[in-house]
């Protein structure tokens, strides 16, 4: 058995949990691992009081190296945790007793702040040298500032409580182990067939730029060489953006009364919502079909997801990249050019998609994820990973 030590070290600083537990999957040491590493402190005690004749005293890591070097077996593991189920259930539900009914009336609005950088607001305001009066100063206090930090409040209360509320239908469904203590990169363990694996939770929405990829053409690669699932078509230079925009510069020459202001820093919604105002019939007929064509390049399948779950690694960013299994739910607006994040209210509709996926999973319905990672010079590389996926739409 890995020496506690190795094993702790290079799980704590790798950046691809998947190469980890294929490092270590001889008898199953890196699952053993990931399964005692996902326990508390006081867990961890009862393991070493049950299993071990150690003492139960150390911090979190002694603790975790003493659980470790007993006795306690994976199936040992997997029945601790499955005992603290039903009280981890009954402490959520308790924390979440009327939240639902919030979310179904709340005012959904936009983060309204980029990257999540609050401070950026703070420093905009106490750095604006142009306000040199204190009625201008409080102006921009009361009328700007305040009401984006509002705006991102509220967002995040959104955002976080829907996130809360859908979990719970994972740590509800049998096929799922939970962890017990936060785990990076690894929100649960699925029982999959003979196999426990470890995943990662990924609620999101589908991105504008893989709609362009989409529209352009995602191809799937049959070369078992090669080192992605897909490829973008390399004929086709066609995306939905370039079809908006060009099709919008061609109506703004040749109807200047419409006066149509230039597209730059406009996004695709709202050059259609400009291209309908103008009641033009030809320009209304190329919305509605843009927008016909947009809702076919929304998945529905577990094949129509496969790209997208490709996508989501092969373009992920560099500064958060890991390469790790992913659970992805997915929202989206089939007919609107808009993200789907404002649909993560839908907790009920969302629950049960994420109980279909789980009372059908099988390794026959996991897809094997390869990519070509070259956004970061110390990140190139060939990867692989698991992933599956749900998806709610309107």
């Amino acid at each position: 058995m890995p020496a506690f030590s190795v094993l702790y070290q290079e799980f704590e600083n790798t950046k691809n949990i998947c190469k980890f537990c294929e490092d270590y999957s001889n008898n199953n040491v890196a699952i053993r691992f990931l399964l005692i590493r996902s326990l508390d402190k006081d867990n961890l005690k009862d393991i070493i009081n049950q299993y071990s004749t150690e003492a139960d005293n150390g911090n979190f890591k002694t603790l975790t190296e003493k659980a470790y070097n007993s006795a306690v077996t994976i199936e040992e593991l997997v029945s601790y945790i499955e005992g603290k189920r039903t009280e981890l259930i009954r402490q959520r539900e308790l924390e979440l007793e009327g939240l639902p009914e919030i979310l179904a009336d709340f005012p959904v609005v936009n983060c309204g702040v980029r990257n999540d950088k609050v401070d950026d607001i703070v420093k905009s305001f106490v750095r604006n040298k142009s306000l040199k009066t204190m009625d201008a100063l409080t102006a921009e206090l009361d009328d700007v500032m305040l009401p984006r930090i509002r705006q991102y409040s509220l967002w995040s209360y959104y955002n976080q409580t829907s996130n809360d509320i859908i979990e719970l239908f994972f740590l509800k469904h049998p096929a799922v182990i939970p962890t017990l203590r936060k785990i990076h990169d690894i929100d649960f363990f699925l029982k999959i067939d003979e196999r426990i694996i470890p995943f990662d939770l990924k609620f999101t929405h589908i991105s504008d730029s893989y709609f362009d990829l989409a529209s352009q053409g995602i191809i799937r690669n049959d070369d078992l060489t090669n080192p992605d699932n897909f490829s973008i078509n390399p004929v086709s230079d066609n995306s939905e953006i370039k079809r908006i925009k060009a099709y919008y510069s061609t109506i703004k020459r040749s109807h200047r009364e419409y006066n149509l202001p230039n597209f730059c820093g406009l996004d695709k919604n709202e050059l259609c919502d400009l291209l309908v105002s103008t009641n033009d019939v030809d320009a209304i007929s190329f919305v509605s079909d843009i927008k016909r064509e947009h809702a076919r390049y929304v998945p529905t399948s577990s094949d129509d997801l496969f790209p997208l779950e490709w996508w989501n690694y092969k373009y992920q960013g560099e500064r958060l990249f890991c390469n790790n299994n992913r659970l992805f739910v997915f929202l989206a607006y089939k007919h609107k050019f808009v993200d789907g994040r404002e649909l993560k209210g839908k907790t009920t509709e969302i629950g049960e998609k994420i109980n279909e996926l789980l009372n059908n999973i099988a390794e026959t319905t996991i897809h094997t994820i390869k990519y070509r990672y070259d956004k970061e010079d110390s990140l190139v590389g060939d990867y692989s990973a698991l992933s599956i996926s749900t998806i709610y739409s309107e």
